[in-house]
């Protein structure tokens, strides 16, 4: 009886061993788990690339050339309006961005003729209409790489069709004396603005700072300088005393200026890669 007691213990004693085998014992930890641990470690996907719709506002503000104030009777003002725009980008990633699309750009003339009272204004613009074609790249990120926050430095030129019409005329009639003569001066000062009938090219560079709202929505504050390469609208004046000796000025409105404004930009499609974190160099400690 004892005998067979004993074999029956034995026999308890080698099954699960057997069962188990020698490979249980050095089994490692599941390789599906150590590899999310070290991706949440390492960053995640990253960003391939992104397409995105941006709307923006912004105010602008230009100055036209005067070449001649008449014995300080013109002024040259400038001017800030108002104005939008729309365009479409891709981003990759998160370092280069490219983007074009269509904005309301006023380019203006603005002429104050000094009065005794108070200065006459007359302010002309073109058509608006501008195409964009812009590059950005970023400079400083306030946050990991796939949240898309930091300052970034642009470029871009733009196109300006012009439709070479007449936006305005102006005409006044002043009388006066000089020194002590009897006989009443009469002098007349008329001003005409048209558009250029030629497309003109204005050049930014610009600085702005984005921040995400959401997986898909981001905010940026922009800064942008503009320059005009060629006159998109003119106002020619002529100055006459007693109809002789004509003196004659121009305003050229190139579009030269600033812009400061806000962009609302939204990400319709995203492409990722993930990490190969088998890959990742130097010291990485023990995953715990």
């Amino acid at each position: 009886m004892k005998r067979y007691l004993l074999f029956f213990l034995l026999g308890l004693a080698v099954l699960p061993a057997c069962g188990q085998g020698v490979a249980d014992y050095y089994r490692l930890p599941a390789q599906e788990h150590q590899y999310k641990r070290l991706v949440t470690r390492y960053g995640g996907p990253q960003i391939r690339d992104r397409w995105y719709v941006a709307l923006e506002g912004f105010v602008k503000t230009d100055h036209a050339q005067l070449d001649n104030s008449i014995n300080g009777l013109l002024e040259s003002d400038r001017v800030a309006k108002a104005s939008w725009g729309v365009v479409v980008g891709l981003a990759l990633r998160e370092r280069w961005m490219i983007e074009g699309g269509y904005s309301r750009i006023p380019i203006h003339t603005q002429v104050s003729v000094r009065s005794i009272s108070s200065p006459l204004v007359f302010r002309y613009m073109n058509g608006q209409n501008a195409f964009v074609l812009r590059g950005k790249r970023l400079v400083l990120s306030t946050s990991k790489s796939w949240l898309r926050s930091g300052f970034w430095l642009s470029g871009g030129l733009w196109a300006v069709p012009n439709s070479g019409e007449q936006e305005g005329i102006f005409s006044l009639i002043s009388y006066g004396k000089q020194g002590y003569r009897e006989a009443r001066d009469t002098m007349r000062l008329s001003g005409r603005t048209h558009t250029n009938t030629q497309l003109t090219a204005l050049a930014e560079v610009g600085a702005e700072y984005n921040v995400r709202l959401s997986n898909s929505v981001d905010l940026g504050i922009s800064a942008r300088k503009f320059f005009g390469f060629a006159n998109s609208i003119n106002t020619n004046v002529t100055y006459t005393v007693n109809g002789k000796s004509p003196q004659e000025a121009q305003l050229q409105g190139t579009g030269s200026g600033m812009s400061y404004g806000l962009t609302l930009r939204y990400t319709f499609a995203t492409r990722r890669t993930a990490p190969n974190v088998m890959e990742v160099r130097g010291k990485t400690g023990h995953i715990r």
